[in-house]
C-alpha cells in the first residue's frame, strides 16, 4: 500500500525544501482535504509569507492526478484530496490481503521485548485502582504482539519483604497456615496491621522472621512460600478473568538465596557509593544524579543488614537487562517516577542500562483513592460483578438475555476500556455508568457496531473476491480514508505507548459507520457493483476494528 504521505514529502521535497522541514498532517476538517502542509518554517527563495510559500509550491508541484485529484491553498497550507477510487482500492485491497495483520508494521519481527507489569504484593485480592498497571501492561503486550515482537510478560513476586511477614504472623496468631483461603487474606491483613499499631511484639516479630528468613531459616522460608503461593494463586484465577496472563514470574527471594543482592553490595562497595548510616543501614549516594529529592540517597538494608525492597528489586532489574538490554519496559504509577530514578541512576553506577518507564496516574473511585491497608479498597474480583449486573440489567431492560459466557466477556471488556480511554499521566475517575453506556463511548458500542457488520455480512451474498470498487458518498471515503490511517494510529500508540491514540479511533470509526448505517442503503442496493463495494467496505472494517480492540484486549462478540 502506497504511504501516501511519504509520497507527497518526497514529491515536495523534488523542490529543493528540506525533508527534515516538511510535515505532512491531516486537516482539522475532512472537507479540507485528506493530507495538508504547512508553509510556516520551510525557506524558499526570497518569500515570507507562508501563503505566498504555499501557492509557490502548488504551482511547482507535479502530482499524479491518479492518486492527488487535486490540491488547495488554504492560507499558509497546501491541502492535498486523494483521487477515492485509488484510495479505495489501495485501502481495501490491503486489508481484506493482509486481515490480523493489517496495521502492523511489522517492525518487531525477529526481535525480543520485556515488559514488566503488575507485580503487586502478594498480600491481599487486586482491587480496581491497582489493575490500572496491569490493564495498560497488557495493552502493551498485546501491541508489540501485533507488531512483530516476540514478547515475554514478566510479573515480579515479592514473596520475601514485610507485607508477606505481616501476613505470617497474621495468620499465625488469627488463623491456620493449613487451612486459610485466599479471600481471608485481605481481612486478616487489615486486622494485623491495625493490631501491629498497639501491639508492638507484632512489629518485632515481623523483624526477626525476615531475618531469620535471609538466614537461611528453611521452616521459616517454607511458610513464606505456603501465604505467598496461596495469594499469587488466587491473584492469578481473578486477572485469568480480565483475560491477562504473564509468562515468567520472578521471585525476589531468588536473589537473596542466590547472593545476587550480595553481589549488588559489593560493587556499590568498590564504586565508593555505598554508605552506611548511623543506624547502621547501607545506602547508596546518588549525589550529582538528578533525583528530585532533598536526600539524593537511596536506602538498601535495615539496621540489622537484612535487603529492603530496592536492593532486590535492583538485584531483579539487573536480571532482566541481561535477558533483554535492547527492549525493556517496565509500568509503574506515577507515584514511583522518583524511586524509578534513584534506581536508573544506581544502575548507572553498576554499569547497566535501565528499563523503559511507562508510568500512569492513579484511579479514583467516587474522587476516593484506594489503600489496601486501610481497607479503602474496591476489589477488582467484585467490580466486575457490578458490571455484570449492570450490563445483565441494560439487556433485560431490551428484553434480551446473555450467556454468561458473553456477559463476563462484556463487563471485563468495559472495565478494560474505560481505563485505556485515557490519557496515561491523567487520573481515571471510574464511572461504571459511562464504561457501560450502550450508546456511549464505550467497549459495548464498539462490540455493538462489530456485532452489526458482521450480521449484515452474513445475510449477504459478499463475494470477497471482487476487486472493482464503485462508491458514491463522501462517508464512504471518510470510512475508507479512516481505515488507511490504522497503521499510522498503531505507529503513534507504540511511540507514545498511549492506548487513547487507538480507543479515540476505533470510537470514531464506529461513529462513521453507525452514520452510514443508517443513512445507506447496502443490502438492499439494486446495483450489484455498488452493493459489493459496500460491503467489500464492511468487511475491511470489520477487519480494522476487530484487530484494533484485540490490541485494547477486548474480546470480538460476534452477535450481541
Amino acid at each position: 500500500m502506497l504511504n501516501l504521505k511519504k509520497y507527497i514529502k518526497e514529491e515536495v521535497s523534488k523542490l529543493g525544501i528540506n525533508l527534515d522541514y516538511i510535515d505532512i498532517v491531516h486537516p482539522p476538517k475532512e472537507e479540507m482535504g485528506d493530507f495538508a502542509f504547512p508553509c510556516f518554517t520551510i525557506n524558499i527563495g526570497d518569500l515570507k509569507n507562508p501563503n505566498e510559500k504555499a501557492n509557490y509550491i502548488q504551482q511547482k508541484l507535479k502530482l499524479d492526478s491518479n492518486i492527488i485529484e487535486k490540491t488547495e491553498v488554504m492560507g499558509a497550507y497546501l491541502n492535498f484530496y486523494v483521487n477515492s477510487s485509488f484510495l479505495a482500492k489501495e485501502t481495501i485491497q490491503e486489508i481484506l490481503l493482509e486481515k490480523e495483520k493489517y496495521g502492523s508494521s511489522e517492525n518487531g519481527l525477529g526481535k525480543n521485548m520485556l515488559i514488566e507489569h503488575t507485580s503487586i504484593n502478594p498480600n491481599a485480592s487486586p482491587h480496581i485502582g491497582r489493575t490500572r498497571n496491569s490493564i495498560i501492561g497488557d495493552f502493551l503486550v498485546r501491541l508489540y504482539r501485533f507488531e512483530g515482537y516476540t514478547v515475554e510478560a514478566n510479573y515480579f513476586i515479592n514473596d520475601i519483604g514485610k507485607q508477606i511477614a505481616m501476613l505470617l504472623v497474621g495468620v499465625e496468631k488469627l488463623g491456620n497456615i493449613n487451612t486459610i483461603t485466599f479471600k481471608e487474606m485481605l481481612n486478616l491483613y487489615i486486622e494485623i496491621n491495625e493490631m501491629s499499631k498497639k501491639d508492638k511484639s507484632i512489629e518485632q516479630q515481623i523483624f526477626n522472621y525476615l531475618h531469620q528468613l535471609e538466614n537461611g531459616n528453611k521452616e521459616i522460608r517454607e511458610k513464606f512460600k505456603k501465604i505467598t503461593d496461596i495469594c499469587v494463586q488466587g491473584q492469578q484465577q481473578i486477572f485469568q478473568k480480565m483475560d491477562i496472563t504473564w509468562d515468567c514470574f520472578t521471585h525476589e527471594s531468588d536473589f537473596v538465596y542466590g547472593k545476587q543482592i550480595d553481589n549488588i553490595l559489593k560493587k556499590l562497595f568498590k564504586s565508593g557509593k555505598l554508605k552506611e548510616d548511623p543506624n547502621g543501614r547501607l545506602y547508596v549516594d546518588l549525589t550529582g544524579y538528578n533525583i528530585p529529592t532533598k536526600s539524593p540517597v537511596l536506602v538498601l538494608t535495615r539496621e540489622d543488614k537484612t535487603s529492603l525492597y530496592p536492593l532486590r528489586d535492583l538485584a531483579y532489574t539487573v536480571y532482566k537487562i541481561k535477558k533483554n538490554g535492547s527492549h525493556n519496559m517496565i509500568v509503574l504509577g506515577e507515584d514511583q517516577e522518583v524511586y524509578m530514578k534513584q534506581i536508573q541512576a544506581t544502575l548507572d553506577i553498576l554499569g547497566y542500562s535501565s528499563p523503559q518507564l511507562v508510568s500512569y496516574d492513579f484511579v479514583l473511585l467516587d474522587g476516593d483513592k484506594m489503600a489496601t491497608r486501610e481497607g479503602k479498597v474496591v476489589l477488582l474480583e467484585d467490580f466486575i460483578e457490578k458490571a455484570k449486573q449492570k450490563i445483565l440489567h441494560s439487556f433485560q431492560e431490551r428484553g434480551s438475555t446473555l450467556s454468561e459466557e458473553k456477559l463476563m466477556s462484556l463487563a471485563v471488556s468495559c472495565i478494560k476500556y474505560n481505563m485505556l480511554n485515557v490519557r496515561r499521566k491523567k487520573t481515571v475517575n471510574f464511572n461504571l455508568e459511562a464504561a457501560t453506556d450502550f450508546q456511549g463511548n464505550s467497549a459495548i458500542y464498539l462490540l455493538y457496531s462489530y456485532a452489526r457488520i458482521n450480521s449484515l455480512l452474513s445475510k449477504s451474498n459478499y463475494q470477497e473476491k471482487n476487486n472493482k470498487y464503485s462508491f458514491q458518498y463522501d462517508l464512504e471515503h471518510s470510512l475508507i480514508r479512516s481505515m488507511y490511517d490504522f497503521p499510522e494510529i498503531i505507529k503513534s500508540a507504540i511511540q507514545t505507548s498511549e492506548s487513547l491514540v487507538l480507543t479515540t479511533y476505533l470510537y470514531n470509526l464506529c461513529q462513521k459507520f453507525s452514520k452510514y448505517y443508517e443513512t445507506i442503503s447496502i443490502l438492499n442496493e439494486d446495483n450489484e457493483q455498488l452493493k459489493q463495494s459496500r460491503l467489500a467496505l464492511l468487511s475491511s472494517l470489520k477487519v480494522v476494528l476487530g484487530n484494533g480492540m484485540k490490541i485494547l484486549g477486548i474480546q470480538l462478540i460476534d452477535k450481541i
